[in-house]
């Protein structure tokens, strides 16, 4: 896999959880209209991560760095072979969700620990959030 490549393929998890979570506030909102502001903030970030993945890929910010020397060593998989969601009910977005941000947090957290400095602060950061989301679905899916 290349560099492009992945951050594509980040690019497109990250999309994937935020429709996912706009979805999950659509259900929210006819189900437990409570829930409808922990979707929208969780959805936010996603995106602001998906902004930020998209400003690394076109401006080249990850080339010549050491994530080149492991891309094919990073055990990717499962994180990158999700496929598009289609849940039928709040429970089940909850449940997809959840794998997803773990699949986040796991690949962000192994990013972190190779990459120096600013960028290595980046994917940590963005590796908190992703547990935080996953805390606070596994909360929502519990409140159920």
């Amino acid at each position: 896999m290349k560099l492009g490549e992945l951050l594509e393929r980040l690019i497109w998890q990250e999309n994937e959880l935020y429709n996912l979570h706009k979805l999950g506030e659509t259900f929210a909102t006819f189900e437990r209209p409570e829930l409808v502001e922990t979707f929208q903030l969780i959805a936010e970030e996603e995106l602001r991560h998906r902004k930020t993945l998209e400003g690394m890929l076109s401006e080249g910010t990850l080339e010549e760095t050491a994530v080149i020397d492991y891309l094919d060593s990073l055990s990717l998989e499962p994180m990158l072979s999700d496929e598009r969601a289609e849940p039928e009910s709040l429970e089940e977005l909850i449940l997809e969700a959840l794998v997803r941000e773990k699949h986040a947090y796991e690949l962000y957290t192994r990013l972190s620990k190779i990459l120096d400095g600013s960028l290595g602060h980046i994917f940590k950061m963005m590796a908190g959030e992703e547990l935080k989301h996953a805390y606070r679905l596994k909360l929502v899916y519990e409140g159920l």
